[in-house]
């Protein structure tokens, strides 16, 4: 190689050493500046949400007739599996944030313990908060059929000829009266209604479909958090809610199940969404 050469083959060696240099001084710096320290590490504001499952006071315990309504029906739940989506926390000054964590749907299983917990950590800001609400079930942009290809939230398909998408829950049930020596299935079941051309309840004579899912305010859920701090939240739904209200639910006046009857799943609803509260812990509760 000859002298002139070498002094350019080392010239552009320099430049690109000092270019090295100076863009990993900019990116240092821009890590520096949003939060990210040197190792990497970031300290999230952080929501962990437990759901809970209640009859009134008790439990829910699966598989035992132990339950009753305001309708005294008495009940044993078999499966209880729905989703709630769009945990949005609400501002005094009107603004709003809604969570994206798993598009923003969470699905809970009452015989999967680790579908109870949802970690909310994804640009969760701090500061005060008047109030926690969410959509019980999916809405009509986000429930289109097969977003899932695996179980569990596969199994939730609602049928095509329904109106297609997913449950937005599916309460298997055991019920009697008192004094009855056997007991009747009963599935509890909300999706998406169908209204029918002269009542005539025939998939031929579908005359338009119906969104049932709604949203709920949280009673008494106003709180505040601090950048990196994390907050504990209980979300507890109450069974009973479902089936009293302004509209008692008896299921001996429903053949079976809910499918296909949009006034008993509207009824539902409306009693549903005074199903659930709210409270704050320290984590260990």
């Amino acid at each position: 190689m000859n002298t002139i050469a070498m002094l350019i083959s080392k010239k552009t060696a320099i430049i690109v050493f000092i270019t090295f240099v100076a863009t990993g001084v900019i990116i240092f710096t821009s890590c520096h500046k949003s939060g990210v320290t040197e190792d990497g590490a970031v300290n999230p504001t952080t929501l962990i949400i437990r759901f809970e499952n209640k009859v009134d006071t008790l439990p829910l315990i699966l598989d035992s007739m132990m339950y009753k309504n305001s309708s005294n029906d008495f009940y044993e739940v078999t499966d209880l599996q729905y989703f709630i989506s769009d945990i949005t926390l609400h501002k005094n000054d009107g603004s709003a944030f809604t969570s994206t964590n798993n598009n923003g749907i969470h699905y809970i299983d009452s015989r999967l313990p680790s579908s109870l917990l949802w970690i909310i950590n994804s640009s969760v800001p701090s500061g005060s908060f008047d109030s926690i609400s969410f959509t019980f079930g999916i809405n009509a942009e986000k429930n289109y059929s097969y977003r899932y290809l695996n179980p569990p939230e596969r199994d939730m398909n609602w049928p095509e000829i329904l109106g297609g998408g997913y449950h937005y829950m599916k309460m298997n049930l055991m019920w009697k009266k008192a004094g009855m020596n056997r007991s009747y299935p009963f599935n509890f079941h909300l999706g998406i209604g169908q209204i029918y051309k002269g009542n005539v309840v025939n998939t031929d004579s579908i005359l338009r479909y119906v969104q049932n899912f709604f949203y709920v305010k949280l009673p008494s859920s106003g709180f505040s958090i601090g950048q990196g701090q994390v907050i504990y939240i209980v979300i507890t739904m109450n069974l009973n809610n479902w089936f009293s209200g302004d509209n008692d639910f008896d299921f001996a006046n429903y053949p079976n199940m809910m499918m296909q009857n949009q006034t008993a799943m509207n009824n539902a609803c409306m009693n549903g969404r005074n199903a659930f509260t709210v409270r704050f812990t320290s984590g260990g509760e």
